[in-house]
């Protein structure tokens, strides 16, 4: 089955770095394309505002537009069709997902770091949980049946992070759930230079 191109998977070449610039055939190749079939799809998103063109001489970059605000709409939907993605191949976790999907409500749960790329046997997973209620029964089910550590962050608030880590979890992540919230906090902090 031949996988189409979509606008989520072009904003989502974004997702760790929003300042990042990329040539189309950058793009193409990312995304395993030819740049020709790409374009479309870069220049609906130039042409919506949520790209942004720059042309030197005869090269063309494109980057976020932070000035439409409607640009966090389309990293959200790219944040959960990266999750949705994941979920697919990955049954660890999309088991971790599963258990951890009754405190969706009071907890926001972002995985980060290695685990992101792949859940390899003897590594662990590492979990920030943003939140006050006690997930640790749940964690330690978890440990025991699928013998995979949980290396578990617990804050009140995403305020709280230290920058280093916020980088660290910016680079590489995979946001559970309000997903809103997370990808709101990181282009504040983007639109302030922080994440540089």
């Amino acid at each position: 089955m031949v996988k189409k191109i979509t606008n989520v998977q072009i904003t989502g070449l974004y997702l760790n770095d929003y300042g990042r610039m990329l040539y189309l055939r950058e793009s193409a190749s990312l995304l395993g394309k030819p740049h020709q079939t790409i374009k479309p799809y870069v220049e609906s998103l130039v042409k919506e505002g949520v790209l942004i063109k720059n042309e030197r001489k005869n090269l063309t970059e494109y980057s976020l537009n932070f000035k439409n605000k409607a640009v966090y709409d389309h990293l959200i939907i790219a944040e959960k069709e990266k999750l949705m993605e994941r979920l697919k191949v990955d049954t660890l976790l999309r088991v971790l997902f599963e258990k951890l999907s009754p405190f969706f409500g009071k907890n926001v749960f972002v995985i980060f770091g290695s685990a992101v790329d792949k859940i390899q046997k003897g590594s662990d997973i590492d979990l920030l949980v943003i939140g006050k209620q006690n997930i640790s029964n749940e964690l330690e089910d978890f440990e025991n049946i699928y013998n995979k550590k949980i290396h578990k962050i617990q804050i009140t608030n995403i305020e709280n992070l230290t920058l280093a880590l916020i980088k660290e979890i910016y680079k590489k992540h995979i946001i559970f759930n309000n997903t809103e919230q997370v990808v709101r906090f990181f282009g504040g902090l983007y639109e302030q230079s922080k994440l540089v």
